[in-house]
């Protein structure tokens, strides 16, 4: 085979990236990401008549479902993603809802998703797919937040961007290790799926 002919055959690398897992995931999960978006709660966080009695229930209704989803994730993931660095939002939840005004009793009493029922690190990557991604939007919720609430990390924010100023890095990371890591991708892409469907039931719920 000739060289000419062997560099017309070899993958390209934005073909290699357009069939990775992680793009797979966008791809598949763009109808729910979209509808996550339309979630009147979610689309409140950008109005400019946003209260702070409303950006409140929507952090405690954000606790009762990342709390128990972290829990259920952390003895699944594999170590090279590195689970207790990547899933720090329930003690930043109940940080955020203390410094919002919440005593920790009535942070306690607050009603939890009891949905997730993961067995394998495949779905639990699925998840997490979705957890890490909030965090790219929750840099823009937080800019407006600050400007429209004066509202910052130390006053009840901290949650929307859980790995601060990694969060861009951090996410690099992780697409690249998904794309390296030995799982089923259509397990992976069925538990973003439930992920993204669940959340946006339990905010729509409450």
């Amino acid at each position: 085979m000739s060289m000419a002919v062997a560099e017309r055959l070899a993958p390209r690398p934005e073909a290699a990236a357009e069939t990775s897992l992680a793009a797979r995931l966008r791809r598949e999960t763009r109808d729910l990401h979209d509808r996550i978006e339309a979630n009147h709660r979610f689309a409140r966080l950008m109005a400019p008549d946003l209260t702070r009695g409303e950006y409140r229930g929507l952090v405690a209704r954000l606790h009762g479902h990342h709390a128990p989803l972290e829990e259920a994730l952390l003895p699944l993931l594999p170590a090279a993603f590195q689970p207790e660095r990547r899933l720090p939002r329930r003690a930043l939840l109940r940080a955020d809802l203390r410094a919002l005004g919440l005593a920790e009793a009535a942070i306690d009493a607050l009603p939890q998703c009891q949905a997730y029922r993961f067995r394998t690190p495949a779905q639990a990557l699925g998840a997490l797919y979705v957890l890490e991604g909030a965090g790219l939007g929750g840099q823009v919720i937080a800019r407006h937040l600050a400007a429209t609430l004066r509202l910052g990390p130390e006053e009840g924010t901290a949650a929307l961007v859980p790995h601060g100023a990694e969060t861009g890095a951090l996410w690099r990371q992780f697409r690249l290790a998904l794309d390296g890591a030995a799982v089923e991708a259509a397990a992976v892409v069925e538990a973003a799926r439930f992920t993204f469907t669940t959340l946006d039931r339990w905010m729509a719920e409450g």
